[in-house]
């Protein structure tokens, strides 16, 4: 089951929020943005019929949501990105199609975080755990860096005519794998399925030292998301500002940036305060 989390900004009511989604539970935590709808732990079909529920319950709210933030850890591509890279993407790259983030935004993110890069984002289904993996799908893609969120959220925002942006963090850089126990560690609800864990590095044993070392890159990825979170909200506050509340709502930067308040749910997803404990995220299978 999925979380769908809302902190009211009373001073914000009203304005238009940002729909934040982020793989894991513990990407969500880091965020800590009052007046944004979170949701976190939904990946695949669940993942695009919660954004559809919530998307829908936005149209019945008027210009309820401003636009959607991909949020999270993401796999490296390119081999010049050391883990902590932080990605604010110009695109997202997914089935022979290229769907462009929010310029304007974008730019406002990275002129926010010195050394934040451009690019890319390739999505993916299944974890591109391999480095050979990695380096294919950077060759057919051009893109930097990969996650298994950003082309359901990119459709959604298309489909529903609202902007979008791709904000990452590098946790395994492109050439390091990811360990079959990092990868069996993956829980349905976002969690972290020790018995797996544990079992696949009772099997292979040698896979220890990777493990250690992925560690030590997620929690570089862990501050680089810190670094993203420190500014996001005063980003998106600076476009919404530009933008104008009395931007229509549709396509396009227009639709302007903002908090609100409202329920937001779904039936199997669960509304809740606060997200359950840091977990390994698929969106680039690695220790928190």
């Amino acid at each position: 089951m999925g979380h769908v989390s809302e902190s009211a900004n009373r001073a914000d009511a009203g304005a238009p929020r940002w729909l934040v989604v982020t793989g894991m539970a513990f990407e969500a935590r880091l965020l800590r943005w009052p007046g944004a709808t979170t949701v976190s732990g939904l990946h695949g079909d669940a993942l695009d019929a919660a954004l559809a529920a919530a998307l829908r319950d936005g149209e019945r709210s008027a210009h309820r949501y401003a636009g959607l933030i991909s949020f999270g850890v993401a796999g490296g591509l390119d081999p010049a990105l050391a883990p902590g890279s932080v990605v604010v993407a110009d695109a997202v790259a997914a089935e022979d199609r290229r769907l462009d983030t929010d310029a304007r935004l974008a730019q406002t993110i990275r002129m926010a975080l010195p050394g934040a890069v451009g690019g890319a984002i390739a999505g993916v289904d299944t974890p591109a755990a391999a480095v050979a993996d990695k380096w294919a799908l950077h060759v057919a893609t051009g893109a930097v860096a990969v996650d298994m969120e950003s082309h359901r959220i990119a459709a959604a925002a298309r489909a529903a005519g609202l902007p979008f942006v791709v904000c990452r963090a590098i946790a395994d850089p492109a050439a390091r794998r990811v360990p079959p126990a990092a990868l069996a560690a993956f829980a349905r609800d976002g969690g972290i399925a020790m018995r797996a864990l544990c079992a696949s590095v009772l099997r292979q044993p040698a896979q220890l030292g990777e493990l250690v070392r992925l560690a030590g890159d997620a929690a570089a990825a862990r501050r680089g998301l810190g670094r993203l979170a420190a500014v996001l909200p005063r980003c998106a506050g600076e476009s919404r500002d530009h933008c104008g509340a009395g931007a229509g709502a549709g396509a396009g930067a227009g639709a302007g940036v903002g908090a609100g308040v409202g329920p937001t749910s779904d039936p199997g997803v669960a509304i809740d305060g606060d997200a359950p404990p840091a977990a390994p995220s698929p969106s680039s299978p690695s220790s928190p």
